[in-house]
This record gives C-alpha cells, sequence and structure tokens, in this order.
C-alpha cells in the first residue's frame, strides 16, 4: 500500500480530511496511473482497510476519490462518451456503447461498497479535468444522440444513475461527494459556471453530500494551467468558482484554490466563499501544515512554491518527489533517521537550499551544524530566483526555512566567506560542500563588453541596461495560450534609466524569467539559443506559463542559434539549421547559459577535508529538487 506512510504522515499532522487520489474502480481502459489505488472488488478490502486504520488513529477520516480516466488515459485503450479527438494528437477514445456504460456504472458502485466495507469514512466521484464523468457531463466531450447525450438531463444521466447505484447499495448515511470542473475554459462549447450552478442543483436534489470545485478539462485554453497552477498563480485565485455555486446549494462545498498559507485558507472561509478548503501541494510540501497552523506557527510551514516537480515526477512516470520536501515519496527510506550525532559539530560551507536541508538533517540526527556563507541571508540562489516576476512564493519557502533554522536555533555564520582556518577551528566531524554554482560564461569575443550581463546581475536590478536587449540560453516549445494566465506585475527593481532593445542568450527557466522581467520594464527583446526548442528539458506546463505572460509583449524567439561574437551594437549568431551568419542589434546582452559548479572553492576544501561531501549545485547545477534530495540523501546516511 505505497499511500499509507504519506497519509499517516498527514493525517498525524493534523489534517481533518482526506480525500485520496484517484481510485480506479476497473483495470484496463479504467487504469490511469502507475501503482494506483484500487476498489475493484474484494481483494481490495484488506489492503484499503489497513489504510484507513492507520488514518483514523490520528482522529482524521478519509474519502476514496473513485476515478475512470476516461479519454485521459494516454493509451489506444482509451474510451470515452465520444470519440472526439484529443488535442495534442494520439488516437482518439472509442464511443462506449449502452452495455458498456452499465459495466463502468457498476464498477462505480462495486468500489464505493469496497470503500464502505473498508472503513472509509464516504467517497468522491471524480466529474472533473476530462475523466470519464466529465466526459458526459461536458457539452464539449459528449456528442452522443442517444439517452447519455444530447440534452442537460441526458448528459447528467451517467453520473446519476451512479449516485442513485451507490445510494442503493451503501445508504443515504455514508457520505457521497462530487468533483466538478465549474469551468472548462473552452468558451460557450463546454459547460461555464452557470451550467455547473445547475449541476450541482441536480446533484444536490440527487442525494450527493458536497462538492469539491475545480476547474478545467484536457481541452481548455490553458488547460493544465487552469488545473494545476504554477507558482506564478495567485493563492485563491479560483475561489470565485466554488463561491458561486455555494450561492445555489445548501450541501458543504470544499474550494481548491491554490492555497498556500494558513492566513489564505482561513480568509477564503471568512468571506463565505466555502465551507472548507482543499489543499493537496501544500502537504506534500509540509505534512504538518496543519498542526503548525493550528499551534501559531504558520511561519515554520515549509511554503510549496508551485514548482509542479510533483506532477512532472508522475507523468515521467517516477514516484512523486517535491523540491522543499525530499522526503515525499520516500518516507519509508527516510522513517529512522540515526540519531547518533551526540552533539559533534559538523560545518556546512553554504547556507542554500542545500546546505540548508543538510543541516536540517545532520541538526535532527543530533549533530551541531554550523553554516556559513558570505551572504547576510540565508537562501543561496534562491534569493536571486525570487526575483524574477510572480516568484514571490519562492520567497516565502525561504522565509520558512528561515524561521525553522531560527526555531531549532542552528549556529549561523553570516556575512562571512568561510575559511580552511575558520573550519578546522571547530575541529568538526565532518564537512558538507554547498557552496553552490556561479553564471557560465562562454569564450566568446566581447564578453567583457560594458553592454553585457548575466541574467543574475539583471534580476537583481545590478544591470544599468539601455537600448535592446537580447537574452541568449532556452527548452521545451508549446504554443502560447490565453486567458488563464497569472497576472503580470510591473518589473520595478530594475533601474530606473534602463532604456530600449534586449537580447537574452539562453531560453531556459532562468533566461526566460529574465527576458519576461525586461520585457515587462519596455525593453524590446530577443531570446536565443541553441537548442531547437525554447525551454527544453523544462516540464512544458511551467514554459507554457512564461510563454503565455510574454505574450502580449511580443518577444522574439531566435532557436538553433549560436552565440559567435557581442559588439557594441549586438551580437552575431549562427544559425545552426542552415549556418548562415545572423547579427541581431542590441544595446544589451543578457547571458542566462547555465551555471557551473564554484569548482575553486570545491578544490580548496576538498584538499584541506578529503572526506567532506559535496552537495547540491556544488556538484552540478541544477534544479531546487536535485539539490535538496541530494542533500537530504547524504545527510541522512552522513557517519563520521
Amino acid at each position: 500500500m505505497t499511500t499509507l506512510l504519506p497519509s499517516m504522515r498527514r493525517a498525524r499532522g493534523g489534517v481533518g480530511l482526506i480525500i485520496s487520489g484517484v481510485c480506479r474502480v476497473m483495470d484496463g481502459a479504467g487504469a490511469s496511473e502507475c501503482c494506483q489505488l484500487a476498489a475493484r472488488g474484494r481483494d481490495d478490502v484488506v489492503g484499503l482497510a489497513r489504510l484507513m486504520d492507520t488514518v483514523h488513529k490520528y482522529g482524521a477520516k478519509m474519502f476514496l476519490q473513485l476515478q475512470h480516466p476516461g479519454r485521459a488515459l494516454g493509451s489506444e485503450q482509451a474510451v470515452s462518451a465520444s470519440a472526439v479527438e484529443r488535442i495534442g494528437g494520439g488516437p482518439a477514445p472509442r464511443a462506449l456503447t449502452i452495455p458498456e456504460i452499465e459495466k463502468i456504472r457498476q464498477a462505480f458502485v462495486i468500489g464505493a461498497m469496497v470503500a464502505q466495507q473498508a472503513g472509509a469514512d464516504g467517497v468522491e466521484l471524480h466529474g472533473a479535468h476530462g475523466y470519464l464523468i466529465n466526459c458526459f457531463l461536458s457539452p464539449y466531450l459528449n456528442r452522443r444522440e442517444d439517452s447519455y447525450g444530447g440534452n442537460f438531463e441526458n448528459r447528467m444521466r451517467f453520473l446519476l444513475e451512479i449516485v442513485s447505484g451507490i445510494r442503493d447499495a451503501c445508504g443515504k448515511n455514508f457520505p457521497l461527494g462530487v468533483r466538478l470542473s465549474a469551468e472548462e475554459f473552452v468558451g460557450d462549447k463546454g459547460n461555464d459556471l452557470a451550467a455547473s450552478c445547475r449541476i450541482a442543483v441536480a446533484l444536490e436534489r440527487a442525494g450527493v453530500d458536497f462538492l469539491d470545485i475545480s476547474s478545467a478539462i484536457g481541452e481548455s485554453v490553458s488547460g493544465a494551467l487552469a488545473c494545476i497552477e504554477p507558482g506564478t498563480f495567485d493563492q485563491g485565485w479560483k475561489k470565485y468558482m466554488a463561491a458561486e455555486i455555494k450561492k445555489h446549494v445548501q450541501v458543504p462545498v470544499i474550494a481548491v484554490a491554490n492555497i498556500k498559507e494558513p492566513d489564505v485558507a482561513e480568509a477564503i472561509l471568512q468571506e463565505g466563499c466555502c465551507d472548507l478548503v482543499g489543499i493537496a501541494r501544500g502537504h506534500l510540501a509540509d505534512p504538518a501544515w496543519c498542526r503548525k497552523a493550528k499551534a501559531g506557527r504558520a511561519e515554520t510551514i515549509t511554503k510549496c512554491i508551485g514548482c509542479l516537480v510533483c506532477f512532472e515526477e508522475i507523468v515521467a512516470p517516477r514516484h512523486v518527489k517535491c523540491s522543499v520536501n525530499p522526503t515525499t515519496g520516500r518516507e519509508r527510506e527516510f522513517a529512522e533517521p540515526n540519531r547518533n550525532g551526540a552533539d559533534r559539530k559538523v560545518a556546512v560551507i553554504g547556507g542554500g537550499p542545500a546546505g540548508l536541508t543538510a543541516a536540517m538533517v545532520l541538526h535532527e540526527r543530533g549533530f551541531h551544524p554550523v553554516i556559513f556563507d558570505s551572504a547576510r541571508r540565508l537562501g543561496g540562489a534562491l534569493n536571486v530566483a525570487d526575483k524574477a516576476p510572480g516568484r514571490e512564493k519562492i520567497t516565502r519557502f525561504v522565509d520558512s526555512m528561515i524561521a525553522q533554522a531560527e526555531e531549532k536555533r542552528l549556529e549561523l555564520r553570516l556575512g562571512e566567506e568561510a575559511t580552511i582556518e575558520q573550519v578546522q577551528a571547530l575541529s568538526p566531524c565532518g564537512v558538507f560542500i554547498a557552496c553552490g554554482a556561479q553564471p557560465f560564461l562562454p569564450a566568446v569575443p566581447g564578453l567583457d563588453g560594458k553592454n553585457v550581463f548575466t541574467a543574475e546581475s539583471v534580476l537583481l536590478g545590478q544591470a544599468d541596461m539601455r537600448g535592446n536587449v537580447v537574452v541568449v540560453g532556452a527548452g521545451e516549445t508549446g504554443d502560447a495560450v490565453k486567458d488563464i494566465s497569472a497576472p503580470a506585475a510591473k518589473a520595478d527593481f530594475l533601474p530606473a534609466e534602463v532604456t530600449g532593445d534586449c537580447l537574452v542568450v539562453g531560453s531556459g527557466m532562468t533566461g526566460l524569467e529574465t527576458a519576461e522581467a525586461v520585457l515587462m520594464a519596455g525593453h524590446k527583446t530577443t531570446v536565443a539559443d541553441m537548442l531547437p526548442q525554447v525551454g527544453a528539458g523544462t516540464y512544458l506546463p511551467n514554459i507554457l506559463d512564461l510563454k503565455q505572460r510574454m505574450e502580449p509583449f511580443k518577444p522574439t524567439y531566435l532557436t538553433s542559434h549560436k552565440l559567435l561574437e557581442i559588439t557594441p551594437e549586438g551580437v552575431e549568431l549562427q544559425s545552426l539549421v542552415s549556418g548562415a551568419s545572423v547579427f541581431v542589434p542590441a544595446d544589451t546582452v543578457i547571458l542566462a547559459m547555465g551555471v557551473r559548479p564554484r569548482q575553486d572553492v570545491v578544490d580548496r576544501f576538498k584538499a584541506a577535508f578529503p572526506d567532506a561531501r559535496v552537495i547540491g549545485d556544488a556538484v552540478r547545477g541544477g534544479r531546487i529538487v536535485d539539490s535538496t534530495q541530494d542533500a537530504y540523501g547524504q545527510a541522512f546516511v552522513f557517519e563520521p
């Protein structure tokens, strides 16, 4: 039972109600994920009962979320209400026959019976996000002309028959809810909020006990973003959906609205938008979210930054991970730390995400970590990353890590570059080198020009940029999307005297975030990269989010172009397709070509401390998740 330990940690952390991830009610076309929960029949009762018993020990309740993926299944077996082709290609799903519909209806009823027998406190039918129930509800996805399609009543029939069957089998006192995509975001072709209010009323009349309000289907404009928001989206942005539905029904309404912090959740409740708030990713980041909030220690909650690594890993498919909580998905592996530190000192060179993570683990194990960092604020490179537009959640995460360090009374040596002598004076039993990385600068003519800056210097407001700007360096392409984007904020951190056009070399996340900043500051901007795709190697929804936010400013993208030379008037590029030389006029050139470890620092400390462990970006520049996972693992197994 792969969800046992994660659910236990969240139940122990004070969650009132856990609604499971999607639980299949049948195999084949009914299975949507690897290692997915199942409620197919008697054989599943024992495992589910163990899960329920574990959660109940801590006073929490748990509902099973029953689901059939329908057309969302990425295989040739996919089935749906109608054979509507999927955006992005792939084989169209096959339309279900009426006997098949009845078989699936019975499977949902059996799933609810299994859940009840296993001791679940209720069930939720997943009728959102383009899954099978949603396929019948949506006029965009349901093109049938029989009793299960056409008018509103026929489109409701499949779901209402499932509800009726569960009520007959499980009784009126077994809680039953439905998750809805209140806004499908496909214009007048699908369900909008008004139509979803009508659906909600019909479900209440049919005996449904609660409604869980989400949004979007696969075909939505910005569908992936509206369903599972990147970090740039405001907390609570879709609370209006739950609030409107609540006006039409008396049953409890759950709002999921990209909530990361307790005060936001409390404000939504106080506004009367809903009766309960649903927080999923926040509890991946910190399973003690509720307990800390209740105790008045909200500042120590490890904040979700909305990076979407959790979903990226599941889609891969790999086990779930979290950038800010390395134990997510590895709870059993890290369940029993060896607390043998005996207050022995360990030097940690660097207070970024890797250094902080290692220090926290070492402290938990009973060691006395001492963190050295030349900056006055912990956080390392995160204190640059959070300066990009819409990245305030990274600031809040760093704040929470600082609060935890203060709560644990970690010894901090801030504002001073660590020296060999200082570390030797500690007589440490171990040394962790987490000195981070520095921007990579290519060996090209003109690199030392006064019009050349790094992305870091621009984001920190240190670059006195003038004229046209070119950004050089990039990741995975996707069409620009509209309507659901997070609102753009003014890039007021750039120097006021900055004017003109820019060229950014590098279209990875850092390059695109820097390009957005200079675009918002009023600069015409070109983004160039050697790779054939913008944002290659970066999770597609994050790239779509950035491109969507930048689209109104009309940036120019030059992929498959190599940087040859920088001049005071612009840059010389070479097309890797045609081989032709291309000159791009620019007053300012910004380099965002990745980072390289601070090898001189690593070599110096390794020479003095041969057994020192090198962690995070000091090994290889990467994502936050790479740094924290590496640091946590090495600190967990560290033995002097």
